[in-house]
């Protein structure tokens, strides 16, 4: 496996980066269990960890059932346009992003896009406000997608940090299986071990949060051009 956490070229090549992506998400079963969140509702979720080439890795898996699976593929996935991709989709659920970006939207003969994102979060004490930039690519098949996000060079507006994440549903006709792997900087003065500490926990809020997006009236509203 290499995916360091590093700046990647805008130009890496989305074959790489799938490949790459492949081999940690076959590689998550043998990871360190992690804590379980969820138990007592509908979407219990699991999570495990493991340190791959120095950098700290955490993952979650959740397997929803009964839930509108098309929403929830509209959410996850996004689309080609600029206002309902996956990343302006992310504004409505994670609640730390105030600003979110999109420029340089692809499309490829295999259906999938890419595009990349100048995002704000604001975490609150101690590590206040960081700025992202990510470049983002979207891979679709029948009953399957991946969204994979690594760092790029960008506009610098004050502290960076950086983050890689993969993201993979695959669903049936009623029921989602959905993996995120990520390992991330705060950048600034915050030690890295901090962010370890902080990383399970963060991960797991998205599940309840994107299930309660997509059965809110704000779903599939235009959120950021």
């Amino acid at each position: 496996m290499s995916l360091p956490l590093k700046e990647y070229s805008i130009d890496t090549p989305r074959q790489f980066l799938l490949e790459e992506s492949e081999k940690i998400l076959k590689s998550i079963p043998n990871w360190e269990k992690g804590k379980s969140y969820y138990q007592d509702t509908s979407y219990p979720v699991e999570t495990s960890h493991k340190t791959i080439d120095g950098n700290y890795w955490c993952a979650r898996e959740t397997e929803l059932k009964n839930i509108d699976v098309e929403k929830f593929k509209n959410c996850i996935i996004g689309t080609t346009e600029i206002g309902f991709t996956h990343s302006n989709h992310e504004l409505n659920y994670v609640h730390p992003i105030q600003e979110m970006i999109v420029n340089d939207l692809k499309k490829y003969e295999d259906n999938g896009w890419s595009y990349t994102i100048h995002a704000l979060y604001n975490f609150g004490f101690p590590l206040t406000k960081r700025y992202f930039n990510e470049l983002v690519h979207v891979f679709v098949a029948n009953d399957r997608a991946l969204i994979i996000s690594v760092p790029i060079k960008g506009k610098e507006d004050g502290v960076l940090g950086t983050y890689i994440s993969i993201e993979e549903i695959k669903w049936t006709a009623h029921s989602v299986n959905w993996i995120v792997a990520t390992t991330s900087s705060a950048g600034g003065m915050i030690p890295d071990f901090l962010t370890k500490m902080s990383l399970g926990g963060e991960l797991v809020k998205d599940v309840p949060e994107v299930l309660a997006y997509i059965n809110s009236k704000h779903f599939l509203v235009q959120v950021g051009l």
